[in-house]
Formats: structure tokens, sequence, C-alpha cells
């Protein structure tokens, strides 16, 4: 007589009360699994499930941060230095304050700041060759068009010959690149190396507008997660990547998912986000909320979630009764 497979399911519901250390935005929960591990179930094996329910968090962290993209170049004709018979172009560093900008008339003011505050100090560059003429900031005129909020840069006043060159993108020279590996050029609306301001033409638009949220896309990991796979490269590497297990629960775009002044995600579907643990023996597990480039974000509050770890054993059919005749110590003996 056959008998049917049959199965059983435990469950383990975790959510931020359980977080036993960590910060809110990489944090590690211990608990006891041993009701829900111990069990192999037999040839078909068991499998563990791990789904989000929910995460919500506060949507405040910085859109510009300190060593992250906070810094940019200027350039121009008197950030020029005699050293003995060499002449060398010199580049300064200058530092955005750190903060959320929340508008783009705030971005314009701090920038227009910052410019003229160095290219009119006693010494901006070697030789203290200050400027004449101002930088300012401010958006495409025109409140009718698409692209209003595009900056525009104007050299006002400019002294003749006075140029000033700016960059705010990763395609700088590549000594900026390795000083300077993240880049505000896409939050003010720039992918352009460089743009120079002169005299004959002292003003320019930038190409794109401003994107002020720079966490488009949200990423939660998990350390117990196996489902899914993506292209790993090692550091300096461009291409020709490995495929690895992806330690991704759940990503979704943060623009449709802002609630008030917190980002809540609500997984609606219990079947949707399901992915297969990668291990049947567990006790901890790991969670980390990045961007879409695996950085943490760094938002200032506390982190609220649920999530639940499914077990699920089968118990296979078994014949007892042909299992005892196929025994070598059960079947009969025959004699001649």
């Amino acid at each position: 007589m056959a008998f049917p497979f049959s199965s059983t399911k435990n469950w383990i519901n975790l959510s931020s009360a359980d977080r036993t250390s960590g910060t809110s935005n990489d944090f590690t929960i211990q608990f006891n699994s041993g009701g829900i591990t111990n069990d192999s179930g037999g040839y078909f094996g068991s499998k563990s499930y791990i789904n989000p329910i929910f995460f919500s968090f506060p949507n405040n962290a910085f859109n510009i941060q300190e060593d992250f993209n906070n810094v940019f170049y200027v350039s121009g004709n008197k950030f020029v230095a005699n050293i003995g018979n060499v002449v060398q172009n010199t580049y300064k560093a200058l530092e955005l304050t750190p903060g959320l900008y929340q508008n783009v008339g705030q971005l314009t003011t701090q920038l227009t700041s910052i410019i003229n505050g160095f290219l009119k100090s006693s010494d901006p560059v070697l030789g203290g060759n200050t400027y004449t003429g101002n930088v300012n900031l401010g958006q495409v005129l025109d409140p009718t068009q698409l692209t209003y909020n595009k900056i525009n840069f104007t050299f006002a006043n400019p002294a003749a010959g006075e140029t000033v060159n700016l960059y705010f993108s990763q395609g700088t020279p590549i000594s900026f690149v390795s000083i300077n590996n993240q880049n505000f050029g896409s939050v003010i609306g720039t992918d352009e190396n460089v743009f120079t301001l002169t005299v004959a033409e002292p003003q320019h638009t930038l190409p794109y507008l401003p994107n002020l949220n720079i966490y488009d896309i949200i990423q939660i990991k998990c350390n117990l997660t196996r489902s899914t796979y993506e292209l790993e490269l090692k550091p300096g590497q461009s291409s020709n990547g490995v495929l690895s297990p992806s330690l991704i629960m759940v990503a979704f775009p943060s623009a449709n998912f802002v609630v008030n002044d917190n980002i809540l995600f609500t997984n609606n579907n219990p079947l949707l986000y399901r992915q297969i643990m990668n291990t049947s023996n567990y006790d901890s597990i790991n969670i980390q909320i990045c961007d879409k480039n695996g950085r943490k974000i760094p938002f200032f509050g506390e982190v609220d979630f649920s999530i639940t770890i499914e077990r699920e054993t089968y118990t296979e059919p078994v014949n007892l009764a042909r299992a005892k005749d196929q025994s070598p110590y059960t079947a009969p003996m025959f004699y001649q």
C-alpha cells in the first residue's frame, strides 16, 4: 500500500523588537530556531524560506554627505603657479556643506557662496590672484518651461581674460577621480567633465534637471537569501565578473514608497518576494538597508520591519510491508 506525500510548515516572525545588535541600517537578530531547523525531512529534504512583510524607515538621509559627494574642483587662468621655469595647472578642491538639500534654491545658494568665497579670498591660489568676477547660480528664468529647474551658471562682471573651470562630475582628470571617487554631478544635473566660464561665454546651463534624491533604489540585503544571482566585479574590475548568489531580499524604487516623511515598503503578495534561504540551520540573521550600489543608507532614526521565516518539511511515502520483504534479514531462504 502506498502512502501520499505530506508536508508540515512552521513559521517564525521577526520584527524590529527582536533586533539584538547593530545600527538602524545594519543590524543582527539572534533567535532560537531549534523548532524549525533540526529535521532533514528524508530524501526530499526540507526547505526554509524568507519573506519580507514590510520595512519602514525615515526619509531623511543627507543627499550631500561628507567624504561621499560633497567635493568638487575649480581651476582657471589665475590658478597658475610659477615654480622656477615650470608652469603647472593648479586645481582647488572645494567642499559643499553636508546636509539634506530639499530644493534647488538651497543648493544654488550654497554653491554660490562657496565658489565666490574662494575666488574672492585674499589668497585663493598660489600667488594670491583674486578674481574680479562673481560666479552666480540660479534656475532657468522661464517658469513655464519643463526645464525650469535646470541650474544656470553666470560669470558676472569678470575682468578681461578671466576664466573659471568647474568640475562636478566623475569624469574629471584621473587624479581627481582617485580623490573624489563619488560626486554629486547627477545631484546638480550634469555629467560633463568640465565647463568653462569666460568673458566671451559667461553663461552655462547644465544639461539635466537636478536630482536631489540620490537614493532612487532601495535594497534590503540579508545574509541568508540565495534565490537570485548578480554579476560581481572585483575591485578595479569593469567587466568579466563572476555570477554570485545575491544577498538582496527585496529592491524597490524609493519614489513609489514615500509616505509623508518615511519610506514604507509593504508586501501585499505573500509569495512575490519569497526566497529560499541559503542554509537549513541558522540562529541569526543580518539585514542591511542599502542604495543601488550596495552602500548603506545613513538615515537618522529607527527602522521598523517585519519578516517571516517559513520551514517546510516533507514526509515521504513509505511502504513498510515491501520494505520488510526486501530486507536481507527477513527474506525467505530456499534449499535444495
